[in-house]
Order: structure tokens, then sequence, then C-alpha cells
């Protein structure tokens, strides 16, 4: 079997060596099909990323954040499109996302929001003592509790 060349770049060029290892081994073993998908799905991958096609998690988070109508702005406001442009012209992100905070009432009044800061504070502390595999999981458990 011929062996994958990684330094092609291009969909195109990677195909053409696919189709030619496919040509000269008409039977080749399932194993082998799957190396070949992945060996051009990767590539095009790359490359719709660069293009900036590919819509990642991240990115339609960010798109489904900004993502609202002008009308609907415009329809919210009493000065109507003068107050829009009265609210961006110092930071165009003030009409995108609301700056949410937690104040102490909330913390009073919701239990589980009291809770997850109390563990919070207790994982916190743990992790300034702990090193390693330990420090790294705790890090990834403290971000998930901070999102919720």
């Amino acid at each position: 079997m011929i062996k994958l060349d990684y330094s092609l770049q291009t969909p195109e060029e990677r195909n053409q060596l696919v189709e030619q290892i496919l040509a000269d081994n008409p039977d080749p073993p399932e194993k082998y099909l799957e190396i070949l998908a992945d060996y051009l799905v990767l590539c095009m991958e790359k490359q719709e990323k660069k293009e900036k096609k590919l819509l990642t998690d991240n990115r339609m988070a960010t798109v489904n954040k900004r993502e609202t109508s002008f009308e609907g702005l415009v329809s919210q406001l009493e000065n109507g499109e003068d107050g829009i442009y009265n609210l961006i012209t110092e930071n165009k992100n003030t009409i995108f996302q609301p700056h949410i905070t937690i104040t102490k009432k909330d913390l009073e009044e919701i239990e589980s929001l009291k809770q997850l800061r109390e563990a919070i504070n207790i994982w916190e502390a743990k992790l300034k003592v702990t090193e390693g595999k330990d420090a790294f999981v705790i890090k990834k458990a403290l971000i998930e509790m901070r999102k919720d």
C-alpha cells in the first residue's frame, strides 16, 4: 500500500492520492478505509476553518449572542434609532448582551446559588494547596461551577 503523504495540504491533492491508492488496491481492509476517510476529512476541516465556513460551538455561541434584530431594539426604545446610537457611542457591546451580576439578595433567596458559591470557595481553597493532575481537575470543575 502507498504511504499517506501528510505534507499535502489541499483536499484536491489528498483526494488524488487516495484515488491512486484505491486504484492500486481495489479491495482495502475496512480499517484502512477509515484511515483514508480521516485523511481527507481532517484536511477539509482545516481548510474550512481557514475560510471561516466551519461553525464550531464557540463560534455559534458568539454568533447567537450577537444576533439581535435592529427593528426589535428600535421598537423597545423611546427614542427609536437615536436611542440605539446613543447606547453604542461608547461601547457597541452594550446592546448585545446585558451584564448580569449576582447580588447578596440573590444569594439569600436562591439556596442552590448559595450552595454553589460555598462549593466554589471550598474548591478554590483546596486548589491553592494542590498540584499536578488534581489541580487540573479542580480548575476544570471550578470553571464549570462558575458557568452555572
